[in-house]
C-alpha cells in the first residue's frame, strides 16, 4: 500500500532517539558551562566585597589604637554558631567585638570595658548592641566612618561584622607580654597569634576549616590557601 503524503511528512519531521540524545547532550552542557561561570563569578564577587570590608576593618583598628593607645580585644572566645549552608560553625567573639570597637554600638563584647567612659559607648541595656549609633557617647566612638549594612548582621542577641559570604570576621589580638616570677616570658613561649598586635582574616569561600585559627597556620599553611589574612 502506497503511504499517504501526511504520513510520509510526519516521519520527515520526527527525531531520531540518537538526535535527542545529542540535543539532550548539548544543552547539559551549555547549562554546566554557565552555571560555572555563574559560580565563579558570584565567588569573586564575594571576595572583592570581603576584600574591600578587610582594608576598612584594618583602617578603622588603626584609628581605635591612635585614639585608646591599644587594640580592642573580644569579651569571650570559642563562641561558636553554625552558619549557612548546613550547619557550618564559626566564633563570632571576634566579630562581635570588632562590631562594636568599630561602630562604637555597645561594649559588652569589649574586654576590659565597662562603660562608654574607658573606651568605646553606651548603647542598648548593659552596654549590649541595639544596632544603632545614637548619641554623643556612640557617635564619638565611632571609627567607620561609612558603615553599609551589608557588612553587619545580628545572630542572637548580638550584632557581628560579616564578610562577603555572609560569615563572621576573625579577630584576635596578640597577648601582651608577661613576666613570669622566674623572668621568662610566658606569652612568648605560649603565642596566639601569627602578629604581634593582631591577627584578622576571612575564612572565605573555606567551608571546611572554619574551627581553625590563624596559629594553626604556622604547623600547615595551606590551611589557609583560600582565606583573606593579613599575615
Amino acid at each position: 500500500m502506497k503511504p499517504t503524503r501526511f504520513a510520509f511528512r510526519s516521519r520527515a519531521r520526527a527525531f531520531t532517539l540518537v538526535e535527542m540524545l545529542i540535543v539532550i547532550t548539548i544543552i547539559s552542557l551549555l547549562a554546566a558551562l554557565t552555571l560555572g561561570g555563574y559560580t565563579y563569578a558570584m565567588r569573586s564577587s564575594k571576595r572583592r566585597v570581603t576584600t574591600g570590608t578587610f582594608e576598612a576593618i584594618k583602617a578603622a583598628l588603626e584609628r581605635y589604637n591612635t585614639e585608646f593607645g591599644e587594640y580592642p580585644q573580644p569579651a569571650g572566645s570559642n563562641q561558636m554558631v553554625p552558619f549557612p549552608p548546613g550547619v557550618t560553625p564559626y566564633d563570632t567573639s571576634g566579630a562581635a567585638c570588632l562590631y562594636q570597637a568599630l561602630t562604637g554600638d555597645g561594649y559588652d563584647q569589649i574586654k576590659g570595658v565597662t562603660s562608654s567612659g574607658s573606651g568605646s559607648a553606651d548603647g542598648g541595656t548593659g552596654g549590649s548592641s541595639d544596632g544603632k549609633v545614637e548619641g554623643a557617647a556612640e557617635i564619638n566612638n565611632k571609627k567607620f566612618t561609612d558603615i553599609p549594612q551589608t557588612i553587619f548582621t545580628r545572630k542572637g542577641s548580638t550584632y557581628i561584622l560579616i564578610d562577603g559570604f555572609g560569615h563572621p570576621f576573625q579577630y584576635i589580638k596578640a597577648a601582651i607580654p608577661a613576666v613570669g616570677n622566674g623572668g621568662n616570658n610566658n606569652n612568648a613561649n605560649n603565642p596566639t597569634t601569627i602578629n604581634n598586635t593582631y591577627d584578622l582574616w576571612s575564612y572565605s569561600e573555606d567551608e571546611i576549616n572554619t574551627t581553625k585559627q590563624s596559629i594553626s597556620t604556622l604547623a600547615d599553611p595551606t590551611l589557609s590557601a583560600q582565606w583573606i589574612k593579613n599575615w
